[in-house]
């Protein structure tokens, strides 16, 4: 009986102080040594410039690289929103990014165009890439555009808009004026009472629809309706 509890107490701590004492000696010698480095998440930012960015902090152990410093040195890229990084052993370490979602396209009055991410938030310039599903928003400063932004996620929310029916948001002084996708209809809002004018107009836009005609323009800034152009031809 005492032999087996002898066992049952000396042998795993025996195992512990083992494999601490490996530990230990493993932060300065090079025992486990890094040969493997496995990133995953990774599009719009290449596995070089990740590469780049960790390069001075990599040690030839896994336990002599400091993981809070390697993160911290992705995550300072314009591209990446978060990043998991962890020791897999017993040769690599182990990285998984979140990037930025590109989700509208911001144009300055210069005609510079930049993406903007899920909050609205001008993270990159619009490169050589598909731009299907992403709407427009032409306003003058960034603030204006990330504004807009939100204020159309939150109507897609809402159920107000579907955001993937919209094809341009062009905001000037405090006017906003939206564009439909599909059918190119204009809907004019102003500047005040934007959420009840756009409402107003998108209940004005399907009654039109069922009747058959063919709408251009939507003027919703008047309390007591909307003004309609109809398209010709």
């Amino acid at each position: 009986m005492k032999r087996i509890l002898y066992l049952l107490v000396i042998v795993p701590l025996c195992l512990l102080g083992g494999l601490t004492a490996m530990y230990l000696y493993s932060r300065t010698e090079p025992v486990f040594l890094l040969k493997n480095i496995r990133i995953k998440g990774a599009a719009q930012v290449t596995e070089p410039e990740i590469l780049a960015k960790i390069h001075p902090l990599l040690k030839e152990s896994i336990f002599g690289t400091d993981m809070t410093k390697v993160k911290e040195a992705i995550t300072s890229h314009p591209f990446i929103r978060d990043v998991r990084v962890k020791r897999v052993f017993p040769f690599s370490i182990q990285i998984e990014v979140k990037e930025r979602t590109p989700s509208a396209l911001w144009i300055e009055p210069q005609g510079a165009i930049h993406v903007l991410d899920e909050e609205g938030a001008a993270f990159r310039d619009l490169r050589k890439e598909p731009t299907a599903g992403l709407f427009i928003i032409n306003a003058k400063e960034r603030d204006e555009a990330k504004s807009i932004f939100r204020q159309v996620a939150a109507w897609d929310r809402e159920g107000v808009m579907k955001k993937d029916d919209l094809s341009e948001a062009v905001y000037r002084d405090g006017n906003l004026t939206l564009y439909c996708l599909n059918d190119g209809v204009e809907i004019v809002l102003g500047k005040e009472e934007q959420e009840p004018r756009l409402k107003r107009a998108v209940a004005v836009l399907e009654d039109a629809k069922r009747r058959g005609l063919l709408i251009k323009c939507i003027d919703a800034r008047f309390d007591s309706g909307a003004i309609i152009q109809e398209r010709k031809g």
